[in-house]
């Protein structure tokens, strides 16, 4: 590998290869695929982690109309001089993405299916201008070809399309199918997703099943939509999910990958830190790191938050909003640092029910939210936020629930932050009790991650000239909460939460909670680094009120 100029967000592998741009040889995914694959294989992967790329370096090596030596050469393929012989560009390949269906309503969803459609049939229409169609076919043809083939017809325009390809090559096709379940996730977001699913269970049905002339099929996607609802029409594929082995070093980066590259690029950050920001995600017990941070990484040569996906946030929101108490205070615990225990379901189904359940933590798995702690296999299993980069993303936003949802105390929420800093331990108490505890927001709290959660939260959403930690590493244990202003001649603050069944146990509570930050001697990192003072506090909460101690 030599240094080479970075191109964010390319996903056509020829492009990459032509501009030779910067590349991590996965060309074995070829091999391992003709290796272990089924008659269709799907393989699942968190979103931005390559898929697209490798389903268009496939297209590169199979397809007939390529040539694959020029875009492989000195590639780790090439040398498998089998596979080159039996497999390089001999096939007819049908490739299409899915992944940018996001339209507002059926009817304008399927005119963009449509579209795509007409695309490909305009990539081969060299076979309506020979003499291997009839009169009907090259009509049925011209229909999908100029965008005016029925709904119904529609469904059925790849597997015809397969028939046209095998009966002018005499061959049978390759069919690739990027990020299969976009559509039906947009379907289901947009409201109209019972039809979205009626369609495309007859249209990946008819492609991947009844197809006679299908050599082998691969679709790529995010989740393993459960079977009653799109695969009862497909013959058995071979699922390749998160927990299986196979393909499992083929998308993302290898720590080995990673170390060879920032080496090349001559970064110098610490690889403990890396590791913690973009390392965590398992794939058949293969760790991987985020290829899209990475890449970022590189190419700006800064550590910092890059993996952005717009759904992360709705689904903090929809957790919010839409989740009952029990999901809300297993939230609560991924944000402050603790974890929630699951079961992996390999299958989904929508609706999304926003209750805890292994449904919806297996949702977040496979998303790339959380990871098995420490390797775990068996089940049920601790999970966690799969590393910093994601915790830090969901934690610049838990605030917005604070912002959208409880408005009307904005001023309340300023000035119990501001007396906080202050060391004012009676104001802090007041407003706790009489105004932020008795917000409809704080109903049936009931664990001590509900109360560290909501407070932090609020310390999130007015942060501007601080930045506010976790259950962050810190003497001889973990803090709750630690506050560092940037400016380190103010007051830094630690906080400690407890939580009772009794009201009349809230003091002693919150005076074990000063204890032991003095025992567990949080305040010593903060002094390392220079903040000089330090105010300690212990909060004892009982469903709502509290007990406010300090140290100031």
């Amino acid at each position: 590998m030599k240094k080479k100029q970075i191109l964010i967000g390319v996903d056509l592998f020829e492009k990459v290869i032509e501009g030779d741009f910067f590349y991590i040889d996965k060309t074995l995914f070829i091999k391992e695929l003709l290796e272990n694959r089924g008659d269709v294989t799907l393989i699942t992967r968190p979103r931005r982690f390559g898929k697209t790329l490798n389903m268009s370096m496939l297209r590169t090596f199979f397809d007939v109309h390529r040539d694959g030596k020029q875009y492989f050469h000195g590639l780790k393929i090439m040398e498998h001089q089998g596979i080159i012989d039996k497999h390089l560009n001999k096939y007819p390949v049908i490739f299409m993405t899915l992944k940018n269906i996001s339209e507002d309503n059926f009817p304008d969803a399927l005119s963009r299916i449509r579209s795509m459609i007409s695309t490909i049939y305009q990539q081969f229409d060299y076979v309506y201008k020979s003499d291997i169609l009839n009169d009907h076919q090259k009509k049925k043809f011209y229909k999908y070809y100029d965008e005016t083939a029925t709904n119904v017809d529609l469904k059925y325009s790849l597997e015809f399309l397969s028939t046209c390809l095998q009966a002018y090559h005499k061959t049978r096709v390759i069919i690739l199918m990027d990020e299969y379940d976009a559509p039906i996730d947009n379907a289901y977001r947009k409201g109209f997703y019972p039809a979205m699913i009626d369609f495309m269970r007859d249209f990946l049905g008819s492609v991947f099943k009844t197809n006679d002339f299908l050599e082998f099929g691969v679709l790529t996607g995010v989740l393993r939509i459960a079977r009653e609802s799109l695969f009862s029409s497909f013959n058995n594929p071979k699922i390749c999910g998160i927990a299986e082995e196979d393909f499992s070093s083929c998308f993302g980066f290898t720590e080995k990958e990673v170390k060879e590259s920032t080496k090349i690029y001559e970064l110098k950050d610490d690889f403990a830190d890396i590791k913690r920001w973009y390392d965590g995600y398992r794939f058949g017990g293969q760790a991987m790191y985020n290829p899209w941070s990475i890449t970022y990484y590189l190419c700006r040569k800064t550590i910092d938050d890059y993996w952005i996906n717009t759904g992360s946030l709705q689904t903090l929101k929809d957790v919010y909003y839409k989740g009952d108490d029990s999901l809300k205070d297993d939230f609560a615990r991924l944000l402050t640092g603790s974890t929630i225990s699951m079961s992996l379901e390999e299958s989904f189904s929508y609706p999304i029910d926003y209750v805890t359940s292994d449904k919806f933590w297996s949702l977040m798995l496979s998303s790339g939210y959380i990871k098995p702690c420490n390797g775990a296999k068996k089940e049920p299993f601790h999970a966690e936020f799969v590393n910093l980069e994601v915790k830090n993303f969901f934690n610049r936003n838990a605030g917005e629930w604070l912002r959208l949802k409880q408005s009307a105390i904005s001023r309340v929420i300023v000035e119990f932050v501001d007396y906080l800093r202050e060391g004012d331990v009676a104001k802090v108490s007041e407003i706790l009790n009489e105004e932020l505890l008795n917000n409809p927001s704080c109903h049936d709290f009931k664990q001590e991650n509900s109360y560290h959660m909501f407070i932090y939260g609020i310390l999130l959403a007015t942060s501007r000239d601080y930045t506010v930690y976790s259950n962050i590493e810190s003497g001889k244990g973990r803090s709750d909460c630690l506050i560092k202003p940037d400016d380190k001649t103010k007051h830094a603050i630690m906080i400690e939460f407890k939580h009772v069944k009794k009201a009349e146990d809230l003091r002693a509570a919150a005076e074990n909670g000063l204890k032991q930050i003095e025992e567990k001697e949080y305040f010593h990192t903060l002094k390392k680094e220079g903040y000089a003072l330090v105010y300690k506090y212990s909060i004892a909460f009982h469903q709502k009120t509290c007990e406010v101690m300090a140290e100031v």
